[in-house]
Order: structure tokens, then C-alpha cells, then sequence
């Protein structure tokens, strides 16, 4: 959850109602993302926006 913490300023209250392979799937972006360095202030989308797209 640091990795979520650092790369997209999110805190675990933010990320307390993940399953367990939703951590996951954010930690592997937060690793893409910290790897790729993505522009100063560039936002992801807001914790949960996974399950609430159209």
C-alpha cells in the first residue's frame, strides 16, 4: 500500500474497501506509473473508479 501511498497520494482509508486482487491491480499500476514517471501533476482516477465506469 506505500506504493499506492507515493504514486498516487491515496491513504489506506482510500483503499480499505479493495479486495485483495484490487490492491494488486493498483499496485501494478503504481509500479507502471512510478516506472514511466507520468508528467507533474497527472492524477489517476479516484479509488473505486474501476468498478463505478459505464
Amino acid at each position: 500500500m506505500a506504493d499506492l501511498a507515493i504514486v498516487f497520494h491515496w491513504t489506506p482509508t482510500d483503499c480499505a474497501d479493495f479486495s485483495l486482487r484490487e490492491l494488486m491491480e493498483w499496485r501494478e499500476r503504481a509500479r507502471q506509473r512510478s516506472m514511466n514517471e507520468a508528467p507533474h501533476g497527472a492524477q489517476p482516477p479516484p479509488p473505486g473508479a474501476a468498478r463505478r465506469r459505464r
